[in-house]
């Protein structure tokens, strides 16, 4: 990735004597957008090629689709400070605002053989703040799966995943550029019992590592077990019944900071989706869970509560789609001392298509967020 990466800083600018190496810097941004159309052409020709002349030379069929976009983001507010106050207590300015240049590369390539398939997938994404040049950062990605069959009833997937981006400030408003780093595993098996009627089993590892030392108390290590019954009939009905088990461990937390918030906690769910179509212009999905979390430790409260999603999507017209939903729902957060967050909300997402290429769309949402799981030493 780091190689790929200065393959596309060389091929899209020029040497930066300023920055003192190859980069998409305000002062060849411009650059980079006059050439980005050339080269993107010769590069998908060229991967075109190759994926035409790969099955000549390997058994089965190769599919290579590569991946370039530019965009230019304004943020009103970077940090999420919570009012001007905080913002001028932490940098002595109101002002947070700043406008974001990114470069986005990527490929994906998958290979066929029989009913098997392979899947790596790669992407650089590089971004460049105007105001809080700190931020500058190169996320990267990469995964490797196989999707595979034993059989017409029996099958599931292998992922290993990694990726690397700056952390966000939803949660935690500290203004410094934190990488982190997340390695994840994921097994999974189904069996098709019936034409309508699926059981299936998944098994999750993900490692999340921050860079920045006084981040390390966001350090975990999560290990999840889900394992459920599917039905699915032709009329597009879906029910689904799961229980699922994460264990969470905080390996930087240590002395006093894991007495008080704990080193590791356990969260049990059960979980019932289900979805209809009671129209043809109507969609209705419900997602509905019991959640208990265990934080082992004596200071804090276990968590019991019940979160639910609720989602309509409805054709006003055939190009016209009007799409709400209502939710409650815990998930975890990068805060010390609280793990886990609960929102309650609502969204409304109207869109358009304008034509067989442009859509028109819309959003409007509203949320409350608690926070959860502080020790009793705090106010809650």
């Amino acid at each position: 990735l780091q190689n790929l990466q200065k393959f596309v800083g060389a091929y899209f600018c020029a040497w930066c004597n300023q920055c003192g190496s190859w980069c998409l810097c305000d002062k060849h941004w411009t650059l980079a957008i006059l050439v980005m159309h050339k080269r993107a052409i010769q590069y998908i020709t060229f991967c075109i090629m190759l994926g035409i002349a790969l099955p000549i030379f390997a058994e089965g069929i190769i599919d290579i689709k590569p991946s370039i976009g530019t965009s230019i983001n304004y943020d009103d507010n970077v940090f999420r400070f919570s009012s001007p106050a905080q913002a001028r207590a932490t940098f002595g300015s109101a002002q947070t605002a700043d406008t974001v240049k990114r470069l986005d590369l990527g490929a994906t390539v998958n290979l066929r053989l029989s009913r098997q398939l392979l899947m790596l997938s790669a992407n650089v994404t590089e971004s460049r703040y105007n105001r809080f040049d700190l931020l500058d950062n190169t996320a990267k990605s990469l995964s490797l799966g196989w999707n595979w069959r034993l059989g017409n009833d029996v099958y599931g997937e292998l992922i290993a995943r990694k990726r690397e981006a700056i952390s966000g400030f939803n949660d935690n408003r500290a203004p410094v550029k934190n990488l982190r780093t997340i390695n994840g595993l994921l097994a999974s098996i189904n069996w098709d019992i019936h034409p309508d009627w699926t059981i299936y089993a998944a098994h999750e590892k993900n490692d999340t590592e921050n860079e920045q030392a006084n981040f390390s108390g966001l350090d975990r290590e999560d290990v999840s077990i889900e394992t459920g019954l599917q039905f699915q009939s032709s009329s597009n009905t879906q029910l689904s019944l799961a229980y699922r088990q994460t264990k969470a461990r905080y390996p930087g937390r240590l002395g006093f900071q894991a007495f008080l918030f704990g080193s590791e906690d356990k969260q049990k769910s059960i979980l019932l989706t289900a979805a209809w179509q009671p129209s043809l212009k109507t969609f209705i999905s419900t997602r509905l869970s019991q959640i208990n979390i265990d934080y082992n430790t004596d200071v804090r409260d276990e968590f019991s509560g019940f979160n639910q999603r609720w989602n309509i999507s409805y054709a006003l017209t055939g190009k016209m789609n009007l799409n709400a939903s209502v939710y409650k729902e815990v998930s975890p957060i990068d805060d010390i001392v609280s793990t886990y967050v609960q929102a309650t909300g609502a969204s409304f997402n109207p869109s358009w298509r304008l034509s067989s290429k442009t859509s028109l769309l819309a959003g409007l949402s509203v949320e409350k967020r608690d926070f959860l799981g502080s020790a009793n030493f705090f106010i809650n």
